[in-house]
């Protein structure tokens, strides 16, 4: 069973990295320690998977190809191979890590409500970051795929795409950064709609699983409240 702290440690790393990106704007030094900061999120990635009886050595070694590349980021920032080898291990290694806690959360014989809130969070974003790595991937292979209004003629960041990944999943639409081909636009309403599925589906099996063991102590208690018909038996 997924214990409460493995889920909090894997949430707050995740959070750091979705987040904290702004760093590797400072130079190759920052790059790098954003990138070794993917040890956590993988070192508690792999024990969730362990946890959910799922294979952990194909994970395993996209973690460490992923962490390789992630490296030869942080050396050559300006390679096209490094950042599409990131970008599409670290998109299979969410993927492996959101069928994990998808497993957990829907599993109908779990009904620990806390737990399932942590991990609901952690697919969430874990969704933006794997849609982000694949418009980087696609920006990589198809340059262009993507504009910054603001700057027309300058090429597009993975940063900026991070940013415009969960931008886009949250349905806020500023509008600096757009995507330009029908078929990029397209993946960007699949995020969307993703998005605002999982949070519905999630928000109903949280209900379901509060509210359930609230109805079964309920029908319990009615159960012995009624009165015996006999009651010198």
């Amino acid at each position: 069973m997924v214990r409460t702290w493995t889920l909090g440690i894997f949430l707050v790393s995740v959070a750091l990295l979705q987040f904290g990106y702004p760093l590797t704007l400072h130079g190759s030094l920052w790059t790098a320690v954003y990138m070794l900061l993917y040890t956590g999120m993988i070192v508690f990635g792999i024990m969730l998977v362990r946890e959910e009886s799922l294979r952990t050595v194909p994970i395993f070694v996209v973690a460490v190809v992923f962490l390789i590349f992630g490296l030869w980021v942080a050396v050559d920032q300006e390679s096209e191979a490094a950042h599409l080898g990131m970008f599409i291990s670290v998109a299979v290694f969410q993927s492996c890590l959101m069928v994990s806690l998808l497993r957990f959360i829907f599993r109908r014989s779990q009904a620990h409500g806390p737990d399932l809130i942590l991990a609901a969070v952690c697919v969430y974003l874990l969704l933006g970051g794997l849609f982000a790595a694949t418009f980087g991937a696609v920006e990589i292979v198809w340059p262009g795929s993507f504009e910054d209004s603001a700057a027309p003629e300058e090429p597009v960041t993975w940063q900026q795409l991070m940013y415009f990944s969960y931008v886009t999943m949250a349905t806020l639409g500023y509008g600096d950064v757009l995507p330009l081909p029908p078929w990029v636009r397209s993946l960007a309403v699949v995020e969307t709609v993703s998005g605002t599925l999982f949070l519905t589906t999630v928000i109903a099996r949280l209900v379901g699983a509060y509210i359930a063991p609230a109805d079964a102590a309920g029908a319990g208690g009615d159960r012995g409240d009624v009165e015996s018909p006999h009651p010198g038996r």
